[in-house]
């Protein structure tokens, strides 16, 4: 068959890896010059399926409220408009209780763990190097609040039970030295062995480069303009540059994906969580972490890229705008210093910020909708990279009528 997939970040060139594996004519459309320019360029860098928790939490209506008036909240709301936030929020407030965090929450582990199954299968088999650390990740705590709530979290992650680890602050100090420093301001954590960090940027383009070498044909600088439909299929794809006719299509548009399916008759609860990461050389190895993690407190994750770290924080639902300035960076400067005292030049920081393409419920959508030619693989919040390997997979059987190996249960359209 030949498909087009509309998108060319981690999610876009996993599908069409596993599209091509199957025999399949592949052709990838992306507005940016190559693959990974938008939300997979600055990501966390974490594959963390023992970090599945929803972020709908009965808490979190209360925080976006306080972040009107405190600056300083991790998850923030701007007052905007933009189209489908209310109609989108209704439904993300919905899911804020304890009964839809633990369906939610379990649901993404299933997903997070089936991926990063498939994630090594495709290491295994294309021998692709992206600065992966396969030796665990920590989840820090510095309070003893949010250390006794980690423990009852830790219940809803029963499958991993033989996976992670709880550590008291003596423990986390023998696995991470770098944190001694900081020592009198912990309270514990969390080794989860099996979980990993890498570059998703340089995961992306390396794979996209093996797809060409697979006959899959790239097309960038392309923006979509409109779809020509007839019936319940579409007939065409129509951008700047070109018109596209294809057995099957495929939606990886991040959080412009719910802008295009209602285009062609669909309502896809996709809408943007703004993040944003700084990277920087680090200057004194011995003080850096051995391993990536999240400070949970304050929601930091922080993974190892080569020379450099990388710090991510910050929820932010504030529409489509991506822009930034660097004083909107300074409360993670300052997080990322007094976690790992000394350790990065931060003269050198490389400031970036992205919109995650955010569900309601956390979990991406797949399969049809109103056209029974589009399959959508989208929504994948902030764990993309995690999810990526096994959402292509599933995309794959949907498309060649194969029954996925997990449930969908809550990640369909209809």
């Amino acid at each position: 068959m030949r498909v087009l997939i509309l998108g060319a970040g981690v999610i876009g060139v996993t599908t069409a890896y596993e599209l091509a594996n199957a025999g399949h004519q592949i052709t990838v459309i992306d507005r940016q010059s190559k693959p990974s320019m938008e939300t997979s360029f600055g990501n966390a860098g974490l594959i963390s399926p023992g970090h599945s928790f929803a972020w709908t939490t009965p808490k979190l209506p209360g925080n976006l409220m306080k972040s009107l008036f405190q600056k300083q909240q991790v998850f923030r709301f701007k007052p905007h408009w933009s189209p489908g936030l209310i109609r989108w929020g209704l439904r993300f407030l919905q899911q804020c209780t304890s009964e839809n965090m633990k369906t939610n929450t379990n649901r993404k582990l299933l997903l997070c763990s089936y991926s990063q199954t498939k994630l090594h299968d495709l290491t295994a088999k294309t021998g692709l190097d992206y600065d992966q650390k396969t030796n665990g990740l920590i989840y820090i705590y510095r309070s003893n609040e949010t250390f006794n709530e980690a423990k009852d979290k830790l219940n809803l992650l029963s499958s991993l039970d033989d996976k992670m680890e709880l550590l008291d602050t003596s423990e986390l100090i023998t696995i991470e030295p770098a944190l001694e420093p900081t020592q009198s301001k912990l309270s514990g954590g969390i080794y989860c062995k099996t979980d990993e960090s890498g570059n998703c940027f340089k995961f992306t383009t390396k794979l996209s480069n093996l797809c060409q070498k697979m006959n899959v044909t790239f097309n960038h600088d392309e923006t979509i303009s409109r779809f020509e439909t007839k019936g319940d299929e579409i007939q065409k794809v129509i951008t700047n540059k070109n018109e596209y006719s294809a057995d099957i299509y495929v939606m990886a548009l991040g959080s412009y994906s719910g802008l295009f399916a209602k285009q062609i008759g669909d309502y896809l609860p996709v809408y943007p969580v703004k993040g944003y990461s700084i990277t920087m050389p680090i200057f004194d190895v011995s003080k850096a972490p051995l391993h990536g993690g999240i400070d949970e407190d304050n929601m930091l994750a922080f993974s190892l890229i080569g020379e450099c770290i990388r710090f991510t924080s910050i929820a932010e639902i504030a529409g489509y705008n991506t822009g930034f300035k660097p004083s909107d960076f300074s409360y993670m400067v300052n997080l990322a210093g007094s976690l790992f005292p000394d350790a990065f030049d931060f003269s050198k920081i490389e400031y970036w910020a992205g919109l995650r393409p955010m569900t309601p419920n956390g979990s991406p959508i797949f399969g049809n909708g109103t056209m029974k030619n589009l399959f959508y693989n989208s929504g994948h919040g902030h764990l993309g990279w995690t999810m990526a390997c096994g959402s292509a997979k599933i995309t794959a059987d949907l498309i060649t009528g194969r029954k996925p190996k997990i449930s969908l249960e809550g990640m369909l359209l209809n």
